[in-house]
């Protein structure tokens, strides 16, 4: 891969379709949206809101960022994410963690979150032998399956890629034992380079050789404004309501913030550690996210898109 795909997320909140549109228009590679059952504000579910996405656009690939598998169970989530493929044309990415930062959401899904890390694995594996098309038998710790099949099959031959999100080691083995990419989420670029060392080097560990579009992802917070401290303080106002906790002694880790020229070269930190996708979410009054979205896409993400994966 040679330039870095760049996409924006709308974190679950409720956009028109003409916005999703615009997105596209903008020439987003990737439009992203958030993932909770239950939470402290308000959210969509991901699955509908990517379905929503599809019918309204025609080339933005879609991502649900990112979808907590453990509270799913893998045949109704094998089942949704071929539809959206199938709708899309081929436009899905599918990234999955193991969630467990509101334990409220797992009680009430009926799950133990001592056991995410294994349905998850499974859930994984499942959902890969059901976009085989074939029938299949399975006998895991969790689940258990026999004679089963799944028709149509996605319109990506094999299923959709598979991107695995977190921040532990256990999901870098994931990533490399059964994901397609790797997506870190609040980090910062030097441990962004940490994970991708680890997650070449685990795959190396069970002799894999991962694809050369292997996705090596980041996401980062984007606070606009041409005066610095302005932006920072907007960033800590939003992302204090958006994960509920005082974010001013972290914000100067996990957003880039204050005018473009000084983004940009916070977003080729990323790069530079090896990334070759961005994921962001832009600070912004919902009213004006257009002018917003506009703003990024006009000042800041074609120098993205042209700098040069590592």
């Amino acid at each position: 891969m040679d330039k870095v795909q760049v996409g924006l997320h709308i974190d679950g909140d409720l956009w028109e379709p003409e916005q999703i549109t615009q997105v596209e228009d903008h020439g987003f590679d990737i439009m992203t949206t958030g993932e909770h059952i239950l939470f402290f504000r308000p959210i969509l579910d991901t699955v509908t809101v990517l379905a929503y996405a599809a019918a309204v656009t025609k080339r933005i690939k879609l991502v649900p960022s990112t979808i907590i598998l453990p509270l799913r169970h893998p045949t109704m989530m094998a089942k949704e994410l071929t539809s959206i493929d199938l709708l899309s044309k081929g436009r899905l990415i599918a990234s999955v963690g193991i969630g467990g930062d509101y334990p409220r959401e797992f009680h009430a899904c009926g799950i133990s979150m001592k056991e995410r890390g294994v349905r998850a694995n499974e859930s994984l594996e499942i959902i890969r032998k059901y976009w085989t098309g074939e029938r299949f038998d399975y006998q895991g710790k969790i689940f258990q399956l026999e004679d089963v099949d799944m028709l149509p099959a996605p319109h990506q031959p094999g299923g959709p890629p598979i991107w695995v999100c977190g921040r532990s080691e256990p999901a870098m083995r994931r990533a490399a034992r059964l994901g397609d990419g790797w997506q870190p989420y609040m980090y910062t670029p030097d441990l962004l380079a940490e994970s991708v060392d680890k997650v070449k080097g685990y795959a190396d560990d069970i002799g894999r050789e991962l694809n050369d579009d292997f996705a090596f992802t980041s996401f980062v917070y984007i606070s606009m404004h041409d005066d610095v401290q302005e932006a920072r303080n907007r960033a800590i106002e939003q992302l204090t309501y958006r994960f509920n906790m005082p974010f001013e002694k972290i914000v100067d880790k996990y957003c880039a913030y204050g005018p473009a020229d000084r983004i940009i070269e916070n977003l080729k930190q990323y790069v530079d550690a090896g990334a070759n996708h961005l994921i962001v979410a832009l600070v912004m009054p919902p009213e004006e996210r257009m002018e917003y979205v506009e703003r990024f896409a006009t000042t800041i993400l074609p120098a993205i898109q042209n700098m040069k994966t590592v």
